[in-house]
């Protein structure tokens, strides 16, 4: 709350040693290993290092105890911020459980500084609604809305099984190919690869717009070896927290066998399968 109303992110450590204490990509999982092992609900900020205004300094790390549980390699460099962490410089919060502990490729870390995406509770896809029709129906939905979203391979956005009481449009944008995978009603399963190149598919022919009918279990995910897709979906009766449903593994292996693979990679675990009212 004090970060949102000062516009600067701070840490105790910024007074005690004059700057605050960042890793790259790689030494994050270690760090939160050796600082942080059974702290529930932990979560990584991903900063863009261009949209700094305080000093960024890569250096050894300060002389740990004999204690520290901590073994950093021989000339490991780590980045500290003699400064406050702008807000504007966070271009992404997500769980740690879910990050890979990569590098986030430069193009893709352009897109968030370009699109400021939010995350997409239970599924954490990175998300902006861009578009929220003014007039709506007597259920208080709106005419219409439209979103743009972002899979990201060292971000692990995608998107896992849920089903909507409304028909969506998807719209390729620009970026990698995209699998959406599919669930039907009448127990049948398809996959449908999405491109911004309609003709460059080899094996399959890529989409550049798919409509997923109302009730069908859908996710979402870059194909191996992609970098980033950057998409739409398009919603008449607009998209509201009501009309989604998340899927659990348990429940859609038992209904759709074939497809246990994915629904173990996509599906939810855990945890709630609505999304909360205050979200729109």
């Amino acid at each position: 709350m004090l970060a949102r109303a000062t516009g600067h992110y701070l840490a105790d450590s910024l007074d005690g040693e004059g700057f605050i204490h960042l890793s790259r990509a790689h030494q994050v999982l270690p760090t939160a290993a050796a600082y942080f092992a059974g702290e529930p609900d932990l979560v990584v900020l991903v900063v863009d290092p261009t949209l700094l205004t305080a000093r960024l300094v890569y250096e050894p790390p300060a002389p740990l105890p004999s204690a520290s549980p901590k073994d950093t390699p021989p000339g490991e460099l780590y980045p500290h911020c003699y400064g406050p962490i702008d807000l504007a410089a966070i271009v992404d919060v997500m769980e740690l459980a879910h990050f890979p502990g990569a590098e986030v490729h430069a193009d893709t870390m352009a897109l968030l500084r370009q699109y400021r995406f939010t995350r997409l509770p239970i599924e954490g896809t990175l998300y902006r609604e861009t578009w929220r029709a003014n007039d709506g129906d007597a259920t208080g939905a709106p005419a219409g809305t439209a979103m743009i979203g972002c899979y990201a391979d060292t971000l692990s956005s995608l998107s896992r099984f849920h089903r909507l009481t409304r028909d969506e449009v998807w719209h390729a944008y620009a970026g990698d190919p995209f699998v959406l995978h599919l669930l039907h009603e009448d127990g049948h399963t398809s996959d449908v690869v999405m491109g911004t190149d309609p003709l460059a598919g080899q094996q399959m022919q890529y989409v550049v717009q798919y409509v997923v009918p109302a009730g069908t279990w859908q996710a979402g995910c870059l194909l191996p070896g992609g970098r980033h897709a950057l998409f739409g979906c398009t919603m008449a009766p607009g998209f509201t927290p009501d009309c989604f449903e998340a899927g659990r593994v348990d429940d859609l292996t038992a209904r759709y066998p074939q497809a246990a693979a994915i629904i173990a990679r996509l599906g939810v675990t855990g945890g709630e399968t609505r999304l909360p009212d205050a979200l729109v």
